[in-house]
């Protein structure tokens, strides 16, 4: 299954690379790169973010909760940008985009494998 979730990452960042003028990547090669630090990351921190928007989350009455697995992505696409130098994603809507669109293959990806 891991294998599987890189290939869809790695296809979800090259495919956005195509198609978004503002988010570059130099090869496949690259996206798969991308895709392994992004995989990385979330493994390694993406509980240390959960954990501090969970406060928040209470704050706003669980709303947050409903967005919290884009935030995340979010941040963890913007930290894999300052990581490497071949990925660039150029503004918040870019980021913000290529969040959604990763959130969203994820959440296929969930569904297909629950059922």
């Amino acid at each position: 299954m891991f294998i599987v979730h890189l290939a869809v990452l790695t296809a979800v960042v090259f495919f956005a690379s195509r198609y978004l003028p503002t988010v570059h990547v130099r090869s496949v090669g690259t996206s798969v790169i991308v895709a392994v630090v992004f995989s990385l990351l979330n493994f390694f921190l993406g509980w240390l973010i959960r954990a501090v928007l969970f406060v928040p989350g209470l704050l706003t009455l669980g709303l947050l909760f409903l967005i919290l697995p884009f935030v995340v992505n979010l941040i963890l696409i913007w930290i894999t940008d300052k990581l490497l130098h071949a990925f660039r994603v150029d503004g918040f809507k870019a980021y913000a985009l290529l969040a959604a669109l990763i959130t969203a293959a994820n959440w296929v990806m969930g569904m297909g494998f629950r059922g």
